[in-house]
């Protein structure tokens, strides 16, 4: 028993002292420095990027649109009948 014990004991010892685990540490003790936002913030922001994504979606919409209707009288000009 002694032995299996030894076993486990070298295990979580080397387990550990890992790169793994520091790496968990260290992201933790980061994580826990983090000033994260607070639910209004947030609420805002998204709503800014939606705002912002709906605009943006509109314009190149636009854009294509009249690309596409530009090309086409564009080839009925020029096809020969």
């Amino acid at each position: 028993m002694t032995t299996t014990n030894n076993k486990l004991t070298s295990v979580w010892k080397w387990l550990a002292d890992s790169a793994a685990m520091k790496f968990a540490r260290e992201t933790q003790s980061e994580l826990r420095k983090v000033t994260w936002p607070t639910r209004e913030e947030t609420i805002r922001l998204t709503a800014v990027v939606v705002v912002l994504s709906v605009t943006a979606s509109i314009v190149l919409f636009s854009a294509d649109s009249l690309f596409a209707w530009a090309l086409l009288n564009l080839q009925t000009v020029l096809s020969p009948k």
